[in-house]
């Protein structure tokens, strides 16, 4: 009996950290200001997209993309469509930091390591991490995004 109320014990007060850790995560990561980068560079481009999709600025975010003649994508709803639906979350938080640009003319990569949480079990891992590298293709003045056109990582 001494022993199963210790273990409760100790289950209770890892329950209550963990709960304190995640409080404390949402008031000190919610709170912060974004710079904005310029938007007529390859990573203020990738990074205004990246911020339209996490506000779910859907219309807003499609507008930085570029799809070939060839992708069967070809209106707003399409990419819609074939990106969003009611149960596309399933409680997914994810964050984007921008990494290494390279710029050759008109084309330009942007590096960008996107940490994925999840919830999940006690033995299970809940956060993922994968880099991802944004295509971009400039016309005039503004660079847009021809690949992933997909959100794959949100899932």
């Amino acid at each position: 009996m001494n022993s199963s109320r210790r273990w409760l014990g100790i289950f209770t007060a890892v329950i209550g950290i963990l709960a304190i850790v995640a409080v404390l995560l949402v008031l000190f990561t919610n709170g912060r200001k974004v710079t904005l980068l310029d938007e007529n560079t390859p990573q203020g481009t990738v990074q205004r997209y990246l911020i339209e999709l996490k506000d779910t600025n859907y219309a807003k975010a499609y507008a930085y993309l570029l799809f070939s003649p060839s992708d069967k994508i070809s209106t707003y709803n399409d990419w819609l469509t074939s990106n969003v639906s009611p149960y596309s979350y399933n409680q997914t938080t994810w964050k984007a930091t921008l990494g290494k640009v390279t710029q050759d003319g008109n084309n330009a990569t942007v590096d960008v390591m996107v940490d994925t949480f999840r919830p999940g079990g006690i033995f299970s891992n809940s956060q993922y991490s994968q880099q991802i590298v944004f295509i971009l293709t400039k016309t005039g003045n503004s660079w847009f995004i021809t690949s992933p056109t997909y959100l794959y990582w949100m899932f």
